[in-house]
């Protein structure tokens, strides 16, 4: 599933909504700066969502004139499966700043405890693979090479550093039940 569908089925596993109240809380939430849903899509995604078996759609009020039905769309199991799954996706691959992370982190309540943990754990070795093998380039280890080429390996490995360093953190805290308030 796309990011743009999986934050859809997030805001209507929830409870149903309608379409314009999907526009509401993505602006609301300033979820336009981690996902790529434009206004103009969300119909699209929504009964791409209901045709592949993830939402179902209820009509609430009848068309009238030139105006079409108003639906109100929701989860359905399969879709909320989906969605647990893409959560996990999310947290679990690394892509530093990614739009897929920050859906994961801000889908956090649809995970136990120990899936977060799980699913960070996971995030941690492709990390700690990628500050290894850069830590192996010739460009770091050996003198001569040009400024440019250097730089691009000693601006990844603290940033890497970092979110690993914060991941740390973050699953000591979730570990201790700091900062998860939904299913344990």
């Amino acid at each position: 599933m796309t990011n743009s569908e999986l934050v859809l089925l997030s805001l209507i596993a929830k409870h149903p909504r309608h379409g314009y109240e999907l526009e509401q809380v993505i602006e609301e939430r300033g979820m336009r700066n981690w996902s790529e849903i434009a206004f103009s899509s969300i119909y699209f995604l929504l009964k791409r969502l209901v045709l592949e078996g993830m939402a179902t759609s209820l009509d609430t009020e009848p068309a009238q004139g030139r105006c079409p039905s108003k639906k109100v769309y929701a989860a359905t199991p399969a879709g909320m499966a989906n969605l647990r799954r893409g959560v996990h996706d999310s947290l679990a691959n690394p892509e530093p700043g990614s739009r897929a992370f920050m859906f994961g982190l801000s889908c956090l309540p649809f995970l136990n405890r120990q899936e977060t943990i799980a699913a960070l754990h996971e995030r941690q070795g492709p990390l700690l693979a990628r500050v290894h093998e850069l830590e192996q380039y010739p460009e770091l280890t050996q003198p001569g090479f040009p400024f440019h080429v250097k730089t691009m390996f000693t601006y990844s490995l603290p940033l890497l550093q970092a979110e690993l360093d914060w991941l740390k953190n973050f699953i000591f805290k979730v570990s201790k039940g700091d900062l998860i308030n939904g299913k344990d």
